[in-house]
């Protein structure tokens, strides 16, 4: 199912005015593409896509299935999209790669959590984030063109779950974004919510204490980590489950990135946030096990909102976000949805333009 592209007079609700970062022009929406679920390439279900980055070289996007082997081995695809100023106008999944591990096999079922992914274009390289093996510790990984693993990033001893329970990632809850700096010397990777020695989950009162991290990758070590707060969780449901936290990060500049918080309120929908991130000025706290109090956040601002309906805009799950191909002299910006393999969502991925300078 394609919809067509909705008036361009939808950024008036899609911008939050007053709280909108004063750099930074206001993205246009473009249109949207939406696969149904239960799509299937050569008899393996597409879905689950919870990562997505452009690769310049082949002009094609790479989306990464958060598939924990059980579907199928766990997967990267390529993606062939056809973006313009009125829209994606068509989409192919021209390949489906298998992740493989570092013996060279694919992942057995409930080893592997594959949740962000982004092409190292200088170097040949594929980096991807699982939230959890079988015994719940992530990991970043540093795969070849065949996306083999080669080698994994070093994680401070702080993100690994204890025995007791009092220290580590919480389930479900870590690294959800990954993004290489425009220098291509660093990659950053945030953590959905607070490590358990942080703080809580958010809450309707309170967000939460994530952290990012900052990776050198040509040593493959932690050399920077800064505190990011989520806000509340923005609605409470009548009955039912909801939540708020980073479900991607994406680079703006040597200093900034853009991060989308992901909202879910039962009976409500999706509410997303995308806000810009700058980390000059934060406390670096690389090494602790536990963030500092007196340590500085990232400084945050609102750059635009999507609700759900929003001028008709049905907005799912959006777990995925990256810079694609110039569009008649603006950056193009595209957004991915995991629809969960459920048959009450969908696979969705959202265009904007924003220009440059």
């Amino acid at each position: 199912m394609v919809r067509l592209p909705l008036p361009l007079l939808l950024l008036a609700s899609l911008v939050a005015g007053p709280a909108l970062a004063s750099d930074l022009p206001a993205p246009t929406y473009r249109g949207e593409i939406v696969l149904p679920t239960g799509l299937s390439i050569a008899g393996i279900e597409f879905g689950g896509i919870s990562g997505l980055d452009y690769d310049a070289a082949s002009g094609h996007f790479f989306a990464i299935s958060d598939d924990r082997s059980e579907k199928a081995p766990a997967r990267v695809y390529e993606l062939a999209m056809t973006l313009s100023q009125t829209g994606i106008t068509g989409l192919d999944i021209t390949a489906t790669h298998t992740l493989t591990g570092l013996d060279g096999k694919p992942f057995a079922p409930k080893s592997i959590d594959p949740e962000a992914v982004r092409v190292d274009a200088a170097h040949g390289h594929i980096f991807w984030s699982s939230e959890g093996d079988a015994d719940g510790k992530p990991a970043i990984y540093i795969a070849d063109s065949s996306e083999k693993a080669v080698a994994l990033f070093e994680l401070p001893r702080a993100y690994m779950p204890n025995k007791e329970g009092t220290r580590g990632i919480q389930p479900k809850l870590a690294f959800e974004g990954l993004a290489i700096s425009p220098d291509g010397k660093f990659l950053y990777a945030s953590t959905e919510n607070a490590l358990i020695q942080d703080g809580p989950k958010a809450d309707f009162d309170h967000g939460s204490r994530s952290r990012i991290l900052k990776l050198d990758i040509g040593t493959g070590k932690p050399v920077g980590e800064y505190l990011y707060t989520t806000e509340p969780i923005p609605q409470r449901p009548a009955s039912g489950s909801a939540d708020n936290g980073i479900s991607e990060i994406l680079p703006l500049d040597e200093n900034r990135l853009l991060v989308v918080e992901r909202s879910y309120m039962a009976g409500i929908g999706n509410h997303i946030a995308i806000f810009v991130a700058d980390l000059a000025g934060a406390t670096d706290f690389n090494g602790a096990e536990t963030i500092p109090q007196d340590a500085q956040p990232v400084k945050k601002r609102l750059w635009f909102k999507l609700d759900e309906g929003d001028d008709g805009l049905d907005v799912d799950n959006i777990e995925a976000m990256s810079w694609g191909p110039d569009i008649d002299g603006e950056r193009s910006l595209v957004m991915g949805s995991d629809n969960n393999f459920s048959t009450h969502q969908f696979t969705q991925f959202v265009l904007f333009t924003v220009p440059k300078g």
